[in-house]
């Protein structure tokens, strides 16, 4: 790679960092405000049920998302491996909670609730293919 190459990897890196880490930190509070009751994020007993399947599953991706952010930020090269486990650890969770909302008709009728639970669902797919895509394509 030349200089201008590696500046702009260095740059997309950073990026990566800062969106992974913001996800993992919005994660978490998530969890403190579901759990503390302010805020209500199920309809029925049976998303409840769903909902709470969640939390340890999300806090290994939280906890993926955050120190990866940590690594990649510094340039690190355990930055690589940690993206690489929260992005898969991202898309399999997006893929749970897209295939469950589907096949509940969880996003119609479209309110402003639904396409903020849409939004995330999308955001988190996203993102965990783009940091499977970008580490991919500068590893090593």
């Amino acid at each position: 790679m030349n200089e201008k190459t590696t500046s702009i990897v260095g740059w997309k890196r950073r990026l990566l960092a800062v969106l992974l880490g913001a996800t993992g930190l919005g994660t978490a509070a998530f969890w403190v405000l579901f759990f503390t009751g302010r805020i209500q994020a199920t309809e029925t007993e049976q998303d409840e049920a769903f909902e709470r399947a969640f939390p340890l599953a999300d806090a290994w991706m939280s906890s993926l998302s955050m120190l990866a952010a940590w690594h990649l930020w510094r340039g690190e090269r355990e930055g690589e491996f940690l993206g690489t486990a929260a992005g898969s650890s991202l898309v399999f969770l997006a893929l749970m909670d897209i295939l469950y909302s589907l096949e509940n008709r969880k996003y119609w009728p479209l309110d402003s609730d639904r396409a903020t639970m849409l939004a995330i669902h999308l955001w988190t797919l996203g993102l965990g293919s783009s940091t499977l895509a970008h580490l991919w394509k500068t590893r090593g």
